[in-house]
């Protein structure tokens, strides 16, 4: 008679079996900063390259964030042009583009480049 795996053994097996097939997974091509978009132009696709050379090494912003990229980078050009006509109401929407796209330092501070190991996270799931 064979001994009953425990359900975190059971987890961790998974349900592969020889009648079903593999999963498909998308293999990602080589990481890339979104590219500039053909109607940011002057002090905007400014930020937008400075951005991407400090950024390009995090390799967190995808083409997902490229809409929220554009209009951070909108705001910033308007300050950078006029600070002095820049709105507290403005401030705090460049700020919290910013933290979306993790260009402060605080909002890096909350990256985790580590893989996490999946025997934790099924300890944590079911308690085992």
């Amino acid at each position: 008679m064979t001994a009953r795996k425990s359900a975190l053994e059971l987890a961790l097996q998974g349900t592969a079996r020889s009648d079903r097939a593999p999963a498909k997974v998308k293999q990602d091509k080589e990481y890339s900063f979104p590219r500039c978009p053909r109607h940011i132009k002057g002090q905007a696709k400014s930020v937008w390259q400075d951005v991407a050379k400090e950024m390009d090494k995090y390799q967190v912003i995808t083409g997902a964030d490229k809409a929220l990229l554009e209009q951070y980078c909108q705001l910033m050009s308007q300050f950078r042009a006029r600070p002095e006509e820049f709105t507290a109401s403005l401030h705090a929407q460049l700020k919290g583009l910013a933290n979306d796209l993790y260009l402060t330092p605080a909002s890096r501070t909350k990256l985790s480049f580590e893989e996490p190991d999946p025997a934790d996270e099924l300890n944590k799931k079911y308690g085992l």
